[in-house]
């Protein structure tokens, strides 16, 4: 494992011990549980399953971020429409959304990313261009996808998620949430509170992964992941589980939170990108 993703897992650990302020036998266990899990030969996205829970059992707390979660959806969606007259105003407004729903991408408590005025954050955001565009061509496929399935990320950036779907119009949309509550990913909850089953099939991926591990997902979702003419993949962690899948299917949309990430798919941390997997990671 890159010292920079150590780095980074073991403070997601000290984040959540001064926000819950555990005793010392219980930090003590979380360290050591942590420490374990990062000599092992494990990809990313699944040491942070491990550590989220660990401390969920730890901290006797099922939903780590739950008010940060609610709380950021309440902020974005009390301006629903004006994030909705932002898009209507633009001459491409399939493209203003697409990249509304990349900047939401920035409120991730798991890339420690996320700022504290996020609404001004994320208008500052949009000034920037798409570092890869591949907008057109993602146009293209929902035009002629039978069938679409779209992979969450963030609470907060839901909201973003339901105007892109509002805004591609197609018939035949699942969108696909956690099975259960891991750093501020959306779940159930959160499809509830924003209404996005309003507009569109919604299931879970029958795993609590901060991420899209085919291999531990449902028989469902793979079922559905197969089927679907295209699959549009939210955000940083879905990305680091499908990026070696071969899948000419997936568009990836995301903002490169870190710095091996940005490397990878070769921009600097900080842009933004919407990008079709044609061949493996280090291919894009």
């Amino acid at each position: 494992m890159r010292s920079e993703c150590i780095l980074c897992h073991n403070k997601t650990v000290d984040k959540l011990i001064a926000k819950f302020n555990p005793n010392k036998d219980s930090t003590r266990i979380f360290k050591e549980g942590t420490s374990a899990l990062l000599v092992k030969e494990y990809n990313n996205p699944y040491v942070a399953t491990e550590i989220y829970r660990l401390a969920r059992n730890i901290l006797n707390n099922d939903d780590l971020y739950k008010e940060e979660k609610q709380n950021a959806n309440m902020l974005l969606l009390k301006d629903y429409d004006l994030w909705k007259e932002l898009i209507r105003s633009n001459k491409n407004q399939f493209k203003k959304a697409a990249k509304l729903a990349v900047a939401g991408n920035v409120i991730d408590y798991g890339a420690h990313s996320v700022p504290d005025e996020i609404e001004k954050q994320i208008i500052l955001i949009l000034e920037q261009g798409l570092t890869i565009d591949e907008t057109d061509q993602l146009l293209q496929k929902v035009k002629q996808a039978k069938s679409i399935l779209y992979l969450g990320d963030n609470a907060g950036e839901i909201v973003f998620d339901k105007l892109f779907i509002e805004e591609m119009n197609h018939p035949n949309t699942t969108y696909v949430v956690r099975d259960r509550p891991v750093i501020n990913d959306v779940t159930f909850n959160d499809i509830e509170q924003i209404r996005m089953d309003d507009i569109c099939d919604v299931i879970s991926n029958g795993y609590d992964a901060p991420s899209t591990l085919l291999d531990f997902c449902s028989g469902q979702f793979l079922r559905e992941y197969n089927n679907a003419d295209l699959v549009i993949s939210k955000g940083q962690g879905n990305f680091e589980g499908l990026m070696n899948t071969n899948n000419p299917k997936i568009f990836f949309m995301l903002m490169a939170k870190c710095d091996p990430m940005a490397k990878m798919l070769g921009v600097k941390k900080g842009d933004m990108v919407i990008k079709q997997l044609k061949k493996k990671v280090n291919g894009l």
